[in-house]
Formats: C-alpha cells, structure tokens, sequence
C-alpha cells in the first residue's frame, strides 16, 4: 500500500507551453504500489486532461496512485482499439488551449502493446513536447527474468485465435528464432492462456525455450518459468503445471 498522500497542486495555467505526458499503470490492482514513483504521482497531480484506454481503470488508478484525489477534476478522453481512424488532433485540443495532458493505459506504459502511438506522434507533429515516465512494463520485466537472449527481442502483439493458425505462427517464431537467436514475445487474452500453452507444446521442437510470466508484480501471485518444452510436457504429466485461465501473461521463447 502506499505510504504517502499526494493532494493535487495547483492546476496548470493556460498558455504555458504544453506537454504530453506518457504515464505508467500499475500493473496488479492490489500489488506492485511502490512501482510507481514520486515524478509520476506529482505530474497526475497537476494535470486535468487524460487520455486512457478506458474510464473505469483509469479511475481505479487514479485513486491508487494519489488516495483522495477528487476523481471529477479530470477529463478523461477514451483512445482505445475499439475507435477507427481516430482524428488525434481532437484528442489533443487541450494542448492548442496551452493545457498539458497525459496518456495512460490500463496497466503498465501506455503505447506499447496499447494504443497511443497515434496520438504521440501527432504530439510530435504539432512540436509539442512528448515526456516518457518510466514505470513497470510486463513486457520488459517478463525479458529481463525469463534468461532469455536480452540483446535482441521481437514482439509479436497477439497470436491468431484459430489454432491452426495460431500454431504455424508459434513455428515461424521458433524458426526465426533459430535464425537469428531472437527471444520471441507474444501476449494471448488471459481465457485462452491454457490453449496457447496446449499449442505451444504440442507444435514447438523438445530443446526450445519456452519462459511464462504470469501476474507480473502481482505479489504473491507472481509467477515466472523458464523451461525446455519437454520439461514442461514432463511437469504438466506429473500435475505440476501452471493454471494459466484469466491470468495475464507473458510467453517468451528462444532456440537455443
């Protein structure tokens, strides 16, 4: 829990020079508080304007990050993958006003494997400054504790949803592997973790490398393996394996 309240400062005056700024989401809505530094709690204290992927979570975030916060001091504005061809210059009409404005995903750093990239350029288009904050991503946090190759990586987004499908990609991603020694990332919707995981096994060699990163600074319900696929058919057969269904994760794998 946090061991600080922050009250909002004063609000940003109009015609200053304006900043997006790219805020980081816990990544657990009960663990991980102290992820989230003092820089990034001061900057959502003095905004007004937010870009999120959705106005509940955001909410939920809010209150984690500054306790008693006057959530109706914000104007949240929802960029989500839902919207077509989103007009991002409306998005950002406070910033022509001289207001800064954030941009924040559900969990961990807005923009990758979320939307918002869109909407950073345009930042850029316009001149306006773009400034990162540094905060949990279970993409990185699940790389850097798989022992995976951490010099090159390939993120693939989401596996297709047919299986067929789904397990010729998981052998071009093993193939590739082979090639160029890449750690090869790819989330899955956390309902269909267990029938990835069934794929996974059934269609990669024995010898791949194959890392889960389940609930990533999720306290106690945090867990990382990294196993040969035939160690994990072994695990699995002996009732050892992981129960993966509606957990987020993360799946690494490497050709050794």
């Amino acid at each position: 829990m946090e061991s600080t309240t922050l009250e909002p400062t004063a609000r940003e005056s109009a015609h200053s020079e304006p900043v997006l700024y790219l805020l980081p989401s816990l990544l657990d809505a009960e663990w991980g508080g102290d992820h989230i530094g003092s820089r990034v709690r001061e900057i959502l204290a003095q905004l007004e304007y937010l870009v999120v992927e959705s106005e509940r979570e955001a909410r939920r975030m809010i209150r984690r990050m500054l306790p008693g916060v006057d959530l109706n001091r914000y104007t949240l504005v929802l960029l989500n993958e839902h919207q077509r061809e989103p007009r991002y210059g409306d998005f950002l009409e406070p910033m022509h006003r001289g207001h800064s404005m954030g941009l924040m995903s559900d969990a961990g750093l807005p923009v990758l494997a979320d939307p918002g990239s869109g909407l950073v350029l345009e930042a850029h288009r316009q001149g306006w400054k773009v400034e990162p904050l540094s905060g949990p991503s279970s993409l990185m946090l699940a790389w850097m504790a798989s022992g995976l190759n951490g010099q090159h990586m390939e993120f693939h987004g989401y596996l297709p949803i047919q299986a067929s499908d789904r397990i010729r990609q998981l052998r071009e991603m093993e193939q590739r592997s082979q090639r160029t020694h890449q750690t090869q990332v790819w989330i899955e919707t956390p309902y269909r973790n267990d029938a990835l995981l069934e794929s996974a096994l059934r269609c990669l060699k024995p010898n791949t490398l194959l890392c889960v990163a389940c609930e990533i600074t999720g306290g106690p319900k945090e867990w990382i393996k990294t196993r040969r696929v035939d160690e994990w058919v072994e695990a699995i057969q002996r009732g050892e394996g992981p129960s993966l269904h509606k957990r987020p994760c993360v799946f690494l794998l490497q050709c050794p």
